[in-house]
């Protein structure tokens, strides 16, 4: 009796899992997986120690918070299956913004409210705060990556003996973006919180989405995958600074997919100099735009680079300051710092190779100096390679995310650490691979067969009726993925730069 009923229980839910929307189904998948999450695995930074990120509210207010994300949830899909015609898409909107409201930026703002309340180092991930600190030397006249941290708040952050006191580990465009904020919040008396920035920013990278693909079910279904990614959203509440890096490659995308090369390829490089996750795709960018012309001389080739010029001025401008100022300070930070061999390197943590090698005993200690970016440069170089020549064979935008998506997979898992929010950030780039590729599938012109002309033969008497030769058909078009074709410009735009 048991078994039938389960039975009965899971052809009814495979039933209404396949008469649910596209939308309904993401929403279902991430909603209510991640208000499992909530309980237990999905943390936030606190004082001393991490908490579940209901226990950033008041008693009462903690279990308000679970019930409205669970309800949130919940009632999608029903909603979805129970009044598909009256859930429109206005509603559709308006519920998705409901719950991503409540599970990220209601959390994000109670952090800052006790970090405010608080302590300035309590709340808030060192990363954040760290960016923070730099502007100020900065604003100073010092050298954000020659100053150590000692005289910060850095310095009572929950970690005993944190590396990050004498490196920056961050490119310039972080804390050069950050220092007018900081100045005006501290010259009139504010506090400052870096996810002022951050936060304005996963909600600026979700409103791009849109612009990425058409069709309506698959907007919202892209905004819930990346809005409520797991290995992502919860490190928003605690200000990590990946959504600000993602703001600009999606912006870039949405200029790319409309043929506005210069403001594209700028938004690339703002992405670059911000973090290095963002630099390892300027290559594949390279590649894409010189493909897409199709280029038959090597003049040709460098023409169709041209339009990125400014972005290249920018990674000037914002690099070259620092590296003639103390270009040891700056290497020991960003490379040295995180690959091993700095007088004090970041420790290996996260859950890739390296903690694979440290569970077995292979590297006896956190701060042991280890090979890791060769092997991580071994191993992602090949997989680039492959990528370039696919990309160079079908440049869209798709292979360009899935073949990026995959080297910076490679990269980073072969690293000094590979945090969760490494996963997250990939996850977020690969996520449009499979709707740009399903709606490039989709609009593949088919061949359509045609009848065969007859041929008159020249025996034939000349008082017989002659068949009429049918002309022979035109070649069917060559198929082209639509991500690779310039959408129109709104009216009142201006054409391609």
């Amino acid at each position: 009796m048991l078994a039938k009923s389960l039975e009965r229980f899971i052809k009814w839910a495979l039933s209404a899992w396949r008469d649910l929307s596209l939308d309904a189904k993401v929403v279902a998948l991430f909603g209510i997986g991640n208000w499992f999450l909530l309980f237990a695995n999905h943390t936030t930074v606190a004082a001393t120690h991490d908490v579940p990120l209901w226990q950033l509210f008041p008693p009462g207010a903690d279990a308000a918070f679970l019930i409205a994300c669970g309800t949130l949830a919940f009632a999608y899909p029903l909603r979805d299956r129970r009044s598909r015609g009256s859930f429109t898409t206005r509603a559709r909107l308006t519920h998705l913004a409901a719950l991503i409201a409540t599970f990220v930026i209601i959390p994000t703002l109670a952090s800052i409210v006790l970090r405010e309340t608080g302590k300035p180092y309590t709340y808030i991930h060192d990363g954040a705060l760290m960016i923070e600190e730099a502007s100020r030397k900065f604003l100073a006249g010092m050298n954000p990556y020659v100053a150590d941290y000692l005289d910060t708040p850095m310095f009572f952050w929950p970690m005993i003996n944190n590396p990050a006191l004498y490196h920056l580990t961050y490119f310039p465009f972080m804390f050069l973006v950050s220092a007018p904020f900081v100045w005006f919040f501290d010259h009139f008396g504010f506090i400052w919180d870096q996810r002022y920035l951050y936060l304005p920013a996963y909600i600026g990278t979700l409103a791009l989405i849109p612009f990425l693909v058409r069709d309506t079910a698959q907007r919202l279904a892209m905004t819930a995958a990346i809005a409520l990614n797991p290995q992502l959203f919860p490190f928003v509440v605690e200000g990590r600074n990946d959504f600000f890096v993602l703001l600009f490659l999606f912006a870039g995308l949405a200029l790319l997919m409309r043929e506005r090369r210069t403001m594209s390829s700028l938004a690339f490089a703002a992405a670059g100099a911000a973090k290095l996750h963002a630099l390892i795709f300027l290559p594949f960018v390279a590649v894409y735009l010189v493909a897409t012309k199709r280029p038959r001389t090597l003049r040709e080739a460098f023409a169709a680079l041209v339009p990125t010029w400014p972005a290249a001025l920018f990674l000037l401008a914002t690099f070259v300051p620092f590296l003639v100022n103390n270009f040891g300070a700056f290497w020991d930070d960003v490379v040295s710092y995180n690959a091993g061999g700095a007088a004090w390197t970041y420790p290996i943590s996260g859950m890739g190779f390296s903690a694979i090698l440290l569970a077995l005993g292979l590297i006896p200690y956190r701060q042991a100096d280890f090979p890791f970016a060769a092997i991580e440069i071994a191993v992602a170089a090949p997989i680039a390679a492959w990528w370039f020549i696919r990309l160079w064979q079908r440049p869209t935008i798709a292979t360009l995310l899935a073949g990026y998506a995959l080297t910076l997979l490679a990269f980073l898992f072969f690293g000094r650490y590979f945090q969760g929010n490494y996963l997250g950030f990939i996850t977020a780039v690969f996520t449009p691979v499979p709707f740009l590729a399903a709606r490039a599938t989709r609009r593949v012109p088919r061949r359509v067969r045609r009848p065969v002309p007859a041929v008159v033969p020249a025996s034939w008497p000349a008082r017989e009726s002659p068949v009429v030769p049918v002309p022979a058909p035109a070649p069917a078009p060559i198929p082209v993925a639509l991500d690779t074709i310039a959408e129109p410009s709104p009216a009142g735009v201006g054409a391609a730069d």
